[in-house]
């Protein structure tokens, strides 16, 4: 059956594309093409560059909609935007119509899952009793927020980005200020966050804690992290998650908007791989292609409501 708001959406934008992109953990899998060498002026992306920025401005007064995330696509040379399919609320018109007034700058495809941070709500661990001894700490090793009953849980991310701290996702310090591993040993409190904006947190742990410059690969052993880096476009990645382990894929795109229920969050990477609740604050890492080593280049931020692809990055940029 036809949906008038859906025919009303497209009309509005002129649009260029139609695709569905990524879904729940399970789904059958999407195929990933390899980003295209840009091919666009310098007047092109001054062009481009000021259409993301007015369309940023637009989530930032929560008047998106339900445009969920965009980014500039230099192989196209257009403002890739992904909407919900369906959608067509007066905001997310409103926010189509703005992005098809330029048809030559963009190209818009409908998606069947709402982006979401990827925070967990899970029951305390009640396998050991909280007080043990705090010893060394893995990155990419789960993080809870409480002991008892039902709390977050998210994954921490690096460890020594910033001397002597922990990270994790910004959502993950805004939704709660003390953290606990996995064994309901006190690991630290937030020092800072950033979300919605940007999204990241720093932990200042306990005494007693050393922190390993490894993360976890989700299957016992570990991976040494031997430096950091900006993601780039192309570069194949790795990520750990307290949900769904290791799971590895391409970087897509950069400098992405993302569309989140709480607010816009900027300069993100969008990254193939998969994901789900409770892998937020996650490391993401480019491995080497000679040694068992690995170069941090982000942190798990979100991705399709229910899980899958594709993998929001927060960038070590903080």
């Amino acid at each position: 059956m036809s949906h008038p708001a859906k025919k009303v959406m497209l009309a509005a934008a002129a649009m260029l594309m139609i695709s569905t992109l990524g879904g729940p953990a399970g789904a059958a899998p999407v195929m990933v093409a390899r980003p295209r060498a840009a091919t666009c002026s310098t007047t092109q992306m001054s062009h481009l560059r000021a259409l993301q920025g007015q369309l940023d401005r637009l989530a930032v007064n929560r008047q998106a909609g339900q445009a969920q995330y965009w980014y500039i696509d230099p192989g196209q040379c257009k403002v890739s935007i992904a909407v919900l399919r369906g959608a067509g609320d007066e905001f997310t018109r409103q926010f189509v119509t703005v992005a098809g007034a330029s048809p030559d700058l963009t190209a818009i495809a409908e998606v069947d899952h709402a982006v979401s941070s990827w925070v967990a709500r899970v029951p305390a661990p009640t396998s050991t009793p909280e007080g043990r001894a705090a010893t060394t700490f893995h990155g990419g090793s789960p993080i809870l927020s409480g002991t008892a009953g039902s709390v977050y849980e998210c994954t921490a991310g690096f460890n020594n980005y910033h001397a002597g701290t922990v990270t994790t996702a910004g959502h993950c310090g805004a939704a709660a200020p003390i953290w606990y591993d996995a064994e309901g040993t006190l690991l630290g409190t937030v020092s800072d966050h950033r979300f919605p904006g940007s999204d990241w947190t720093v932990i200042t742990p306990a005494p007693g804690w050393t922190l390993a410059g490894d993360v976890a690969d989700g299957s016992g052993g570990t991976i040494p992290i031997t430096g950091f880096a900006q993601p780039q476009q192309g570069q194949s990645v790795c990520g750990t998650g307290a949900t769904s382990g290791m799971q590895c894929g391409m970087i897509l795109a950069t400098n992405v908007t993302v569309n989140y229920p709480e607010g816009a969050v900027m300069g993100l990477a969008e990254s193939s791989q998969n994901g789900n609740g409770g892998d937020s604050g996650g490391p993401v890492y480019a491995p080497a292609t000679t040694t068992s080593t690995a170069t941090g280049v982000g942190l798990i931020s979100g991705g399709p409501a229910g899980g899958g692809s594709p993998t929001f990055v927060q960038p070590l940029n903080f």
